[in-house]
């Protein structure tokens, strides 16, 4: 496998300008996967994880273009739901295993086809997903398996601007990019 993915870039951008859906899971690409626990001042288990800044201007932007945007993690944090509401995400589905049926209703209720859907994972729990997306991504501290399925690997670990590196390249692909720079001139 080349080292950013089985499509190369020109692959890439071919099947990321039909992209109308980009969904992720959270621990270990949206956040580096580190979770921290502390005890509150009230004895209960508090736990933290820390979001990229670029991620989330990323998702934002992808938002603000017409794309949306949504999590599907086997966990569950207050914190995380709160985030993505904060980033636009239009689907936030939390302590979900079976992703796979998660991301058929999602589709169903964008009324998008898998195509068209975007999907990044790092977990063997993320595969399901990944093998019926029109493009998948894995972050390159993704487990063996599913970096060697996944079509797009980034430069960028997760929770370190993996998600900002392919928002940047979708939106790139779909002609986007200038109209995000064109707000900031």
């Amino acid at each position: 496998m080349p080292p950013r993915g089985k499509l190369g870039l020109a692959g890439f951008g071919k099947r990321a300008r039909r992209i109308r859906l980009v969904l992720m899971d959270v621990d270990g690409v949206l956040t580096s996967g580190v979770l921290w626990h502390f005890v509150d001042t009230s004895g209960s288990l508090v736990e933290l994880k820390g979001i990229h800044a670029q991620d989330s201007i990323a998702l934002a932007w992808l938002a603000d273009s017409g794309i949306r945007t949504g999590i599907i993690s086997g966990r569950i944090s207050a914190g995380v739901a709160e985030r993505a509401k904060a980033l636009k995400m239009s689907y936030v589905y939390q302590h979900r295993l079976d992703k796979r049926t998660v991301f058929e209703q999602i589709c169903k209720d964008a009324k998008t086809a898998p195509e068209e859907a975007l999907f990044m994972g790092d977990d063997i729990q993320d595969l399901p997903v990944m093998r019926c997306v029109g493009l998948s991504v894995a972050p390159p501290n993704a487990r063996p398996e599913v970096r060697a399925e996944a079509q797009w690997v980034t430069k960028a670990r997760g929770g370190d601007g993996a998600v900002r590196e392919v928002a940047e390249l979708v939106l790139r692909a779909q002609g986007k990019w200038g109209d995000i720079l064109k707000k900031f001139s």
